[in-house]
């Protein structure tokens, strides 16, 4: 029997590979070093799910993980999350000198903020693709003036100098897959939507009535710039609650979609990137 194969972003001990063993237990996984590639891999059919962070309770949402979604989702959707501990730990070569570089990925380094800021406030801090290449470069290439960020277990190679280092860390990941999720009767569905052609005041009060009108919960609200140099707008991007399948569900989207484009013009005016459980990831922020 075939083994499930997984996409994640990293090699063995970043944050997201660990987060994909414990999404699918016993499968596969193929580690990558770019979000996008990760969603590349699922929509092209070389695995069968993807698992890639989409926020941290210190900086928000992860960037390349959104814009990955609306440039090169098609075919695959969001099918599963989980929320997890990210333990941030600093290490460096044993024979190490003074640090005056540290290495991670961006979203690690503006997490540790406050500790770089009092142990290195000197050091240059370099952003790599994960956590996990930060420490191979390291070792390979023997930099004695550099330290890195990471897991405990991705720091291997490296003396541990301090763990924990930026305390009640937790960041939710999404897997992406292409087989449709089945209604729980507690559920989430993330989606997008641009007002192309309506430019009017009151635009994003008229977008969220159709939610208000069907009683759906609306989780989360959040914009993005949509790239476009000339008309210099936005997607606007809320996590709600219940199933894409709800009846009510379908009316307030199918509502929002006729007021944003009711010529049928533009097929990104309203997107669905998924229906998944809820995990209830702002109870979990809380405690």
């Amino acid at each position: 029997m075939r083994r499930t194969k997984v996409a994640c972003l990293g090699n063995k001990g970043a944050y997201t590979h660990s987060a994909a063993e414990l999404m699918f237990a016993g499968a596969e996984l193929a580690t990558y070093a770019h979000v996008k590639n990760v969603v590349m891999a699922v929509e092209n059919g070389e695995v069968d799910y993807g698992v890639i962070p989409f926020e941290n309770i210190y900086n928000g949402k992860v960037i390349g993980t959104l814009d990955s979604l609306v440039s090169l989702t098609r075919q695959s959707s969001i099918v599963r999350e989980l929320a997890t501990p990210i333990v941030h730990c600093f290490g460096a070569l044993k024979d190490h000198g003074q640090i005056t570089q540290v290495m991670s990925k961006d979203q690690a380094l503006e997490q540790c903020e406050a500790y770089l800021s009092e142990n290195y406030p000197q050091a240059e801090q370099v952003a790599v693709a994960n956590t996990v290449l930060a420490v191979e470069r390291i070792v390979k290439e023997q930099l004695k003036n550099a330290g890195a960020i990471a897991s405990k277990k991705g720091l291997e190679g490296l003396e541990i100098l301090a763990e924990d280092i930026c305390p009640n860390n937790l960041t939710r990941f999404f897997a992406l897959g292409k087989q449709p999720t089945k209604l729980t009767g507690d559920d989430k569905t993330f989606i997008s939507f641009h007002p192309y052609v309506t430019d009017e005041a009151g635009v994003l009060y008229n977008c969220l009535s159709p939610l208000k009108l069907f009683n759906i919960n609306m989780a989360d609200i959040f914009s993005r710039p949509d790239k476009n140099p000339e008309k210099r707008s936005y997607h606007f991007f809320v996590e709600i609650n219940g199933h894409k399948e709800d009846k009510l569900v379908k009316r307030a989207l199918e509502d929002l979609k006729l007021y944003l484009d009711p010529q049928g013009k533009y097929p990104d005016a309203v997107r669905i990137y998924g229906s998944y459980p809820n995990t209830h990831w702002d109870e979990i922020k809380k405690t």
